[in-house]
């Protein structure tokens, strides 16, 4: 038996626990968890249906009025682990009152173990281009908080069976007592965030300021809604209509976003040829091309980790094929949709070759990945047009104001 009635009166209990809640952070006095949101993936062909049937594997599942789905597990108290939303048949919405230990962890590994669903990926560029549609949007009194995040693990952490002249062994024994995570945050007025971030971005040599993990947006109600690179949402605002608003812009972008790389990938095809072993394999290229060379130890970890060691984030598996010292080819699979992928990877770029049916969600969670743990200095284009393009089209669709 659901705890709710109907959609109405849930997203009733959601706006009255979010007044609470603001009121407890201005006394700096949380009693439970603020609403937190995580947005799910999926790209079967039966969307929702798959979705749910993969969801019911895990929890009980209940319908209310409206197009919410409520969750229970039995595992505290006695009201239930969360509601589902369907933003569309691709798009679907967690809300959970629940600590974040309790809920994430066990979201977060279902959609690991799942070849059907995947979290949102936003890469540096899209929160530059959201802080860009906000600071135009907002009065410039408001605050914003940018958490930039660089885990170096795949710099750092160097496989022992690879060394090189640019990393010699004393050094690798060195990186081992290295705190791997970098993080660094901003919270300052619009006004001042449009003369520091600037500055910041400057400085291509400390890898955290490049590479945005998290975007503090102002809310109407006071407050604001903490956007994470994942697709969490944390509301920190006094209303869930803000945060709800929120989450409709959000997915309106990046819903077009990933309408407009599939339709560039798959039908547009600037061919690209790659060949080896007897095989040629035409597909559109999704080229990352580096600022500066990556160190051949790093590239040589990198594929190692990836590939070898399955890293979880980058959700690839593949066989490396060496072709000479700074070329490798990979033939692999994308663990979402256990779709083909095929990529050459050298210090000075990285190719990905993405067949018809690859998820553009693919293409947004390698960029990432590659920006949080390797190297956030690096250009992309999609075929012949940059990534910044494609993020440029899908923010013409504004809505939010203040």
């Amino acid at each position: 038996m659901s705890y709710y009635k109907s959609k109405q009166e849930l997203f009733n209990y959601l706006n009255k626990h979010s007044a609470e809640k603001k009121d407890e952070l201005d006394l700096h006095k949380t009693r439970s968890p603020l609403l937190k949101s995580y947005i799910v993936e999926t790209s079967s062909k039966k969307k929702e249906k798959a979705f749910f049937d993969e969801i019911n594997n895990y929890y009980d599942l209940s319908q209310l009025k409206g197009n919410i789905v409520e969750i229970n597990d039995d595992q505290e108290d006695d009201k239930p682990a969360a509601w589902i939303e369907s933003f569309n048949d691709r798009y679907f919405i967690f809300y959970s009152t629940r600590s974040t230990d309790t809920i994430e962890n066990k979201l977060i590994k279902i959609i690991h173990d799942s070849p059907l669903l995947d979290t949102l990926w936003l890469a540096d560029s899209f929160y530059y281009n959201f802080y860009n549609y906000i600071k135009d949007n907002f009065n410039d009194y408001r605050y914003v908080k940018l958490k930039m995040k660089y885990d170096s693990e795949l710099v750092t952490n160097i496989n022992k069976t690879i060394v090189s002249e640019d990393k010699p062994a004393d050094l690798l024994e060195d990186l081992k007592s290295i705190e791997t995570h970098k993080d660094f945050n901003l919270s300052e007025s619009i006004s001042k965030v449009n003369k520091i971030l600037p500055e910041l971005r400057k400085m291509k040599y400390w890898s955290a300021v490049n590479s945005i993990h998290m975007l503090r947006i102002p809310a109407k109600s006071g407050g604001g809604i903490d956007l994470y690179n994942n697709g969490k949402i944390t509301n920190r605002s006094r209303s869930f209509i803000d945060l709800h608003h929120n989450i409709k812009f959000i997915l309106d972008n990046y819903s077009y976003l990933n309408k407009l790389l599939e339709e560039k990938s798959w039908l547009k095809q600037e061919r690209y040829n790659f060949k080896s072993s007897g095989y040629t394999i035409k597909g559109s290229p999704v080229i990352i091309e580096f600022e500066e060379d990556l160190e051949l130890t790093v590239f040589k970890n990198f594929i190692y980790k990836v590939f070898q060691q399955r890293n979880k984030n980058f959700r690839l598996w593949g066989e490396p094929l060496q072709l000479s010292e700074q070329r490798y080819h990979i033939y692999g699979l994308d663990l979402h949709l256990w779709k083909e992928v095929f990529l050459e990877l050298t210090p000075k770029q990285f190719v990905l070759i993405l067949p018809e049916g690859v998820c553009g969600n693919t293409i947004n969670r390698f960029i990432t990945n590659v920006q949080t743990f390797l190297e956030p200095n690096f250009n992309v284009y999609i075929g012949d047009e940059s990534y910044e393009k494609f993020l440029e089209k899908s923010f013409i669709k504004g809505g939010l104001k203040s």
